[in-house]
């Protein structure tokens, strides 16, 4: 992805880039994702080599209560037909939640080396288009090849043009729901520096860090749980069949 240049001084959309075999890789974004799904498995395993059916430690009883969370979610959605969708959501959600976390770590260098991941198309493209097509082999395996073709047709065969559009929309409006909300930060910045009298925002570092510190703690968060939310949404009529 191209940078795109919004302010003299501040480019948003810069990254550590290396080219392989004629492809640009974004070594940054990168590196970001396996640190986040390094402290993912990490917590993981932690809480599997203390996890006790007795008093739980904090760690566990963190987990525990975004699994009962989901589990409760999935139960309202699809009953107990659901909770192979459990894992998922669950995994789905931490691994962002740790994604955009990543924005808090200061690394000092410009592009950072540990950008939020989300905040580049690429990262909630794969996530998307994974999570479209599991969807879909769910569908076949669990309702049959007719099932899942007749609901193309459904309610009316009129709609068959439109069924498919909307299948065809679902992993592009994934994407950019996470996509947007977490670059809209980079760009949220460039706006305040460049439009406000600069007398006003002389403390750039104050302000980068506070709005650094209300995306990971609080949009971050909420995207997370949308992402996750959604996918729970869309394996309902996988699972349960459309209606």
């Amino acid at each position: 992805m191209s940078p795109a240049v919004l302010a003299v001084t501040i480019p948003v959309g810069d990254h550590i880039t290396r080219r392989f075999l004629g492809m640009t890789f974004n070594v940054d974004d990168i590196f970001s994702t396996v640190v986040a799904a390094v402290i993912l498995l990490g917590l993981g395993f932690a809480v599997r080599a203390k996890a006790t059916s007795g008093v739980p430690g904090k760690l566990q009883l963190a987990f525990e209560t975004i699994v009962s969370g989901v589990e409760r979610q999935v139960e309202s959605s699809m009953g107990d037909a659901g909770t192979a969708i459990v894992p998922l959501a669950v995994t789905l959600f931490l691994f962002i939640l740790i994604a955009n976390s990543l924005e808090l770590l200061p690394t000092g260098h410009n592009p950072q080396y540990l950008p939020a991941p989300t905040g580049d198309i690429n990262f909630p493209a794969a996530m998307a288009v994974t999570v479209i097509l599991l969807v879909h082999a769910t569908w076949i395996r669990k309702q049959g090849l007719r099932s899942y073709v007749g609901h193309y047709f459904r309610p009316f065969k009129a709609l068959f043009p439109i069924n498919v559009i909307e299948e065809l929309t679902k992993p592009i409006t994934l994407t950019l729901r996470l996509f947007g909300n977490i670059f809209s930060g980079g760009l949220m910045l460039v706006l305040i520096a460049d439009l406000l009298p600069a007398k006003l925002i002389a403390p750039i570092p104050v302000l980068d860090v506070v709005w650094k510190l209300f995306d990971g703690l609080f949009v971050g968060p909420v995207q997370a749980f949308i992402f996750a939310l959604l996918t729970i949404l869309y394996f309902e009529s996988a699972i349960a069949g459309s209606h």
